[in-house]
């Protein structure tokens, strides 16, 4: 609870929570149980933005202080490039591998920043069907 800033509220009822909180709770479940592998699919697609960039800096706060691999699932790829080592991009069906895009962008990471824009772009490009 530590962890994701929940040390405070264990007196809470659940009728008292945020949406924050719940997904703060849901990853710090997660990683309760010290997994090896943490399979993260779409977590954050029902929040707003504001949330989302809070818990995205989170997550990344929690795979940098306990260093499990965790295999993330988005369709935003935005969000794919601000949080992720390595983008692998899925090719339409039968689903392969198109292509392993390594993000080396330093951390903290600014969407504004000229290669971040720019590695956003390749991916976007990779994923055109048209």
């Amino acid at each position: 609870m530590k962890l994701v800033g929940l040390s405070d509220m264990g007196h809470l009822y659940p009728n008292q929570i945020s949406a924050s909180m719940i997904q703060r709770l849901t990853v710090a479940r997660a990683f309760s149980v010290d997994p090896d592998l943490l399979l993260m699919d779409e977590p954050y697609g029902q929040l707003d933005i504001k949330l989302r960039f809070y818990l995205e800096d989170e997550l990344v706060r929690l795979w940098k202080t306990l260093g499990n691999t965790i295999l993330f699932v988005t369709h935003n790829i935005e969000e794919a490039v601000y949080i992720a080592e390595r983008v692998l991009v899925l090719s339409p069906k039968p689903t392969t591998i198109k292509e392993n895009v390594l993000v080396d962008l330093p951390r903290p990471r600014n969407p504004l920043d000229p290669k971040f824009i720019e590695l956003r772009k390749y991916v976007t490009d990779l994923i055109k069907w048209w």
